[in-house]
């Protein structure tokens, strides 16, 4: 074959006979023309490269053929691959995304902790904004305000509960799970 030789001018003969044959293989199983286009390239580049074995090749229209069809088919795989991939991806939130919905969820958790917190009636939110604010003990706090040391561990407990009621009402499940958390603090 004189393409094995070299010559330019067999090449094109070859390259303007099995173009548009092999495009509309390709394009059978692509069903995307820049796909198809970029495929047929890469066959007869493959041809040109290879010419060297032309010789050994007693069928060399059958060969182009059978080198579109795997490169198409391999394109297809490829592609599968990467719709999976793309939907794994999908499915996972990224880290930026965990971040913001973290924030998103404590910007809200702290209105309805504030929220609840004036609803308390004025001696117990004093006694929680000393503890948990101010960071008093129960001995301190009592102290501070005159009043016996269990009377501080009762509004305490009186007040804790109230606020995971009233956050229940307002959230989810989860978010007395991440108050508990946050109170314990």
């Amino acid at each position: 074959m004189k393409i094995a030789a070299g010559d330019e001018g067999a090449f094109t003969t070859v390259f303007h006979e099995y173009n548009s044959k092999l495009f509309s293989t390709v394009l059978s199983i692509t069903k995307s023309e820049p796909e198809a286009e970029e495929i047929i390239q890469n066959v007869f580049l493959k041809l040109w490269l290879n010419r060297h074995m032309l010789d050994e090749i007693e069928n060399p229209g059958g060969w182009l053929y059978k080198i579109a069809s795997n490169a198409a088919l391999s394109f297809l795989r490829t592609k599968a691959v990467h719709i999976k991939y793309d939907k794994l991806l999908q499915l996972q939130p990224s880290p930026v995304q965990d971040e913001i919905q973290s924030e998103l969820e404590a910007k809200e958790l702290n209105k309805y902790i504030s929220q609840a917190i004036e609803n308390l009636p004025p001696a117990r939110r004093e006694i929680f904004i000393l503890s948990r604010h101010h960071g008093l003990n129960r001995m301190e706090i009592a102290n501070h305000m005159g009043i016996a040391e269990s009377t501080v561990k009762n509004q305490l407990g009186s007040a804790l509960k109230f606020i995971r009621q009233f956050i229940s009402q307002k959230q989810d499940v989860y978010l007395p799970i991440l108050f508990f958390i946050f109170l314990k603090k």
